[in-house]
Order: structure tokens, then C-alpha cells, then sequence
């Protein structure tokens, strides 16, 4: 009962007008007019608990329908390869195929090594120098401080970005076990490592020895054409050069290279340690890259006597070369991304593989089973909802709601309503070809509905399908599942789909009746006070009229008494 005041003597004068008789008489009001509304508002409590409950099932189908009504799915693709001389990545997208790839040579870089030092902080030169260092047509140029070392040279090369990787390595081996390894940061052919190192001391990266014709002795002449003539070497793309006059010795010639007659077009010179040994003019050069000498009309015919092979180039820069079914194919680099839009060729190794590019059925696969499975689960719930037992007497929390009754049926008819014509070709008896119409429905999906309503999925008949009709199946499926999904936003998911305008309405209704209990709890109390206090007002009255009585019965007793 609710706080009356001061009346706390109610029910003194009377001995009926109590606080108990108040009470029982608000709790019949409660129980006539508040009881009624709290047993809506718990029920439309508990729709929307269920509902809630339901949407988030809901939610859950609508993302596997999304995945199914895309077309993404069939999209995708996985590539196997037989062999191990590739690897292969397919890019969704990419259509079913298979190829074969013949690897004849992989895509190298150029490395070189240099000679062996003591150790990193060897000096290389004892005069400031300008190399020229880079790969291909990009060079660039670094400038050498007398007193660098082989590190101060390898971070120089490194920090003047030339395409070329500088690396020391102490090989364990001998008293000068450290070596330079210069790296060409790219694969193919064009990719050489170039490199003039004049005006330091030798890195021994050049191990070529340059060796003339044949000579009785130092004093024979390299010359003998009646004319001045030239002989030049051009390296990495300059040419350096010098007269070799008519009659020009042997020890003439070998002095003019160590002396720096060797100019190129700006006056630049180059210094060549030559020397005469075993008869013939040898001599190494402190460059590796592009090098060419031109001995034209000279008898020193370094080309044909020089094994231009250098056993300080660990690896010769070349391109990859391959068969794609059958076509010779040659390329800069071992990644092959031009051959096929949305595939990449990993050359691994030589040798023959065959690689197969395929849908991915698995996947799709499993996403129509996990549609089915969430599908049955949303499906079993709704009917819970909607379920009314004529022998119990139970009815479901939604019993004879549309909003819940139509979705199975949209959706089953958005499955199982449609299919697509397609033509097939046939042979008849007399080997004549015809063409007749095929039909294509849920059921060559492997798709079927029971009884209860709930969906079941053959694998093995939608792989079959697939496999017969493959655009069928893509076609079907996007088409169909398209319909699901806008039937399934309209109904269940969408912002403004017949649950979501039910949850509002809900929503709505709990907030009605309570401010309808909150209404009439507070008039209830207004009036029971109101009550309380008349019922003060009446007992006081009693109390007043019992005490009058009471006194007039005294001194009538009193009177009589007297009288006796």
C-alpha cells in the first residue's frame, strides 16, 4: 500500500475503516484494469526478444544468399599444377583452362666476386677517383675519397642506387678470405652489371686476361699496314682510343696502354697494366660490363686469341626462356604475368609441367550447403514461432502473423518456381544431328523441399551439373538466388522490410502499454490516498460520535445511580 501520511490511527473509530480495506480494494482495481495490459506487455516483450532472435538467424542467411546471388563464387578459380618447374596464381575471374609450360632456362642476374682482401677495412685506393656503376642503360657516378676502404666502397655502391646490390663476405679461405660480390638487382639479359673502377686499385672483378697474337720478341712491330692505324677499347658504352703508327713495336705498344695514351672522345684517359709475356701482349682491365677492342689492320687480333670468359662472374645475367604450349617464349624475368590476363607464371625450375585452371566447385559447394543448413535452421525457428497445437492448446509467439507465413513461401518459389531452356544436341539412328530443348530447374542443382518444408542438397548432383553444364549452373543460381535475396530483403533483412516494420510496431506497443500501467498505477494511487483520507475523515467522525456516546451513557448511569 502506498504512503497515506499521518493516518496512521485509521480504522481506531470505526474498527472497518482500515488500511486492509483499502488495499484489498486498489488490488481489485490493479487486478481488473493494470493485470490485463501487464500480460500484453510481457507478451509483446517476448515477440520481440523472438523476433530479434529471429533476424539475427535471418542475417545469417542473407549473407549466404549474398555469396550465392553475386556470381563471385563462380568467379573464383584454383590452379594445380602437375610438375615442379612453375607455380601458378590464378586471379578470380580468370576462365577454366589448361596449358603446358616447357622451362628451357630461368631468368638470371649478374654477380660478380672480386679478388680477396685481409678484411672489410682494406684501403682500395690512395687517390680520389670517379667510378661509374649501374645496370643496363642506367648508370651513375660515385665519387671515391682517397683512403676508402672495401666497406666505404660497398656502402657507396649501395647508397647510389644503380640497380646493383654491393655485398662483403668473408669467405674463411686464405689470408685474404673477404670479398666484394656485386649483385644486379633484376633478371634478363639486358640487365649486365656495368662497371669502370679505373683510378683505384684493382678489385680483381675482371678476371679476363687479354691476350694478342703470337710474337717472336717485343721488338716485332703490331703494325705493319704502311699507315697509322687505331686500336680502341670501348667499355660500357665509351670508347677509349689510340694511334699505333706504322712499324710500332711490341714494347712501344705495351707502353702506350700502361701510359694512358688510351683517350676517349673528352680527353679522358685510361691506364691499362699490359706486359709482354710468353710471346704475346697480355693485359687485364679494371672494368667489367660491355667491353669490346677493335685491333682492325693491327696483328695483335686480341679478339680471336682471348677467352673473353670471366671466372669472376659467378653468374651471367640471361632471360628465362620457356615453351607455352609448344611456342617459344623468352623473357626478362622468372614472374610471367603477359601471357594470360589474371594469371602469374612462377618459373621455378627446368622442366616440363601441365597446369590446370578450374572453378572452384568445392567452394561453391560448401557454400550452398552451409545456405541449406542456416536456411533449415531459420526455417525451424519460424515455425516455432508460427506453430498452433489443436491438442495443447500451445500457439506460437507469431501464430497468424503474415510477416512470417509468406517468407517460406517467396522463398521456396523463388527456388523451385523458375528454371531456364537451353538447346542440346542429339544424333538420331541415322547419325543426323538435331537440337532439342533441355530444361534446367533447382532439382540439377541437387536441390529439393520436404514436407516440412526444410531444403536438402545432393553434392554429387550439383558436381554432376557442373560439370555437364557449367554456365547453366551459374546462370540458374545467380538468377534464382537473385530472387531470394529481394524477397528476403522486402520480408526479413532490409531496412524497411515487413519484420522490420513489425519490430517498430512492436517496439511501439511495449511503449503504449506502459505508459498506460505508468497512467493508470499513478491514478490508482491518487484515488486510494484520496480514499484513505475519507476514510480518516468518517472514522474520526465515528470516533467522536462513539465518545459522545459514551458520555451520555455515563451520566445517564450516574443519574440513576442518584436516584436510587
Amino acid at each position: 500500500m502506498g504512503d497515506f501520511g499521518t493516518l496512521s490511527s485509521l480504522g481506531i473509530g470505526s474498527g472497518v475503516l482500515s488500511y486492509d480495506v483499502i488495499d484489498k480494494l486498489k488490488k481489485a482495481d490493479e487486478h481488473l484494469m493494470i493485470d490485463p495490459l501487464k500480460t500484453k506487455l510481457d507478451l509483446t516483450k517476448k515477440r520481440e526478444k523472438a523476433l530479434s532472435e529471429f533476424i539475427t538467424i535471418a542475417s545469417t542467411v542473407k549473407t549466404d544468399i549474398m555469396d550465392l546471388a553475386d556470381g563471385t563464387l563462380f568467379a573464383k578459380v584454383n590452379a594445380s599444377v602437375n610438375g615442379s618447374s612453375v607455380d601458378v596464381k590464378a586471379s578470380d575471374g580468370v576462365k577454366p583452362q589448361s596449358f603446358d609450360i616447357d622451362v628451357e632456362n630461368l631468368a638470371q642476374n649478374d654477380v660478380y666476386e672480386s679478388k680477396g682482401f685481409a678484411s672489410g677495412d682494406s684501403i682500395i685506393t690512395s687517390n680520389d677517383a670517379v667510378l661509374t656503376i649501374g645496370v643496363g642503360e642506367s648508370k651513375v657516378s660515385i665519387d671515391i675519397k682517397s683512403g676508402t676502404t672495401l666497406n666505404g666502397l660497398k656502402d657507396a655502391i649501395n647508397n647510389a642506387d644503380a640497380g646493383v646490390t654491393a655485398q662483403i663476405i668473408d669467405t674463411g679461405v686464405g689470408d685474404n678470405p673477404y670479398k666484394l660480390i656485386l649483385k644486379a638487382n633484376e633478371t634478363g639479359a639486358d640487365n649486365i652489371i656495368q662497371f669502370d673502377y679505373f683510378g683505384i686499385d684493382d678489385l680483381g672483378l675482371n678476371a679476363t686476361t687479354y691476350t694478342s697474337a703470337g710474337f717472336d720478341s717485343d721488338t716485332d712491330s703490331v703494325n705493319n699496314s704502311g699507315s697509322t692505324q687505331t686500336f680502341s677499347i670501348t667499355i660500357n658504352g665509351t670508347e677509349y682510343s689510340m694511334d699505333v703508327s706504322d712499324g710500332e713495336s711490341v714494347s712501344d705498344f705495351i707502353d702506350d696502354l700502361k701510359n694512358g695514351k688510351l683517350t676517349d672522345a673528352n680527353g679522358n684517359s685510361i691506364a691499362v697494366d699490359a706486359s709482354y709475356t710468353d710471346g704475346k701482349i697480355e693485359f687485364n682491365l679494371n672494368a667489367i660490363g660491355d667491353i669490346s677492342i677493335d685491333d682492325t689492320n693491327l696483328l695483335t687480333d686480341f679478339n680471336n686469341n682471348t677467352d673473353f670468359t670471366n671466372q669472376n662472374r659467378l653468374q651471367t645475367a640471361q632471360n628465362s626462356k620457356f615453351k607455352y604450349n609448344g611456342v617459344e617464349i623468352e623473357r626478362e624475368s622468372n614472374k610471367i604475368e603477359d601471357i594470360i590476363p589474371g594469371v602469374e607464371i612462377n618459373l621455378q625450375s627446368t622442366g616440363f609441367s601441365h597446369v590446370e585452371i578450374n572453378s572452384n566447385i568445392d567452394e561453391i559447394t560448401q557454400s550452398i550447403q552451409k545456405f541449406v543448413a542456416d536456411f533449415n535452421a531459420m526455417i525451424n525457428n519460424l515455425q516455432n514461432l508460427t506453430a498452433f497445437d489443436k491438442d495443447t492448446g500451445n500457439v506460437g509467439l507469431f501464430q497468424g502473423f503474415s510477416e512470417f507465413t509468406t517468407l517460406p513461401r517467396k522463398l521456396t518459389n523463388d527456388i523451385f518456381g523458375d528454371m531456364l531452356t537451353y538447346d542440346t544436341a542429339r544424333t538420331d539412328f541415322d547419325g543426323n544431328k538435331y537440337t532439342v530443348k533441355g530444361i534446367f530447374s533447382a532439382a540439377d542443382l541437387g536441390l529439393s523441399l520436404n514436407r516440412s518444408g526444410l531444403l536438402s542438397f545432393d553434392v554429387n548432383k550439383f558436381k554432376e551439373s557442373f560439370e555437364k553444364h557449367p554456365d547453366l549452373v551459374e546462370r540458374f543460381t545467380t538468377m534464382a538466388f537473385t530472387k531470394v535475396k529481394n524477397d528476403f530483403d522486402s520480408i526479413a533483412t532490409g531496412d524497411n522490410s515487413s519484420l522490420e516494420l513489425l519490430s517498430k510496431e512492436l517496439k511501439r506497443e511495449e511503449d503504449n502499454y506502459q505508459k498506460r500501467i505508468d497512467s493508470l498505477n499513478k491514478y490508482l494511487e491518487t484515488k486510494y490516498e484520496l480514499m484513505a483520507k475519507q476514510f480518516a475523515a468518517y472514522d474520526d467522525m465515528i470516533n467522536n460520535f462513539n465518545t459522545m456516546s459514551n458520555a451520555l451513557n455515563m451520566a445517564i448511569e450516574q443519574a440513576l445511580n442518584t436516584k436510587k
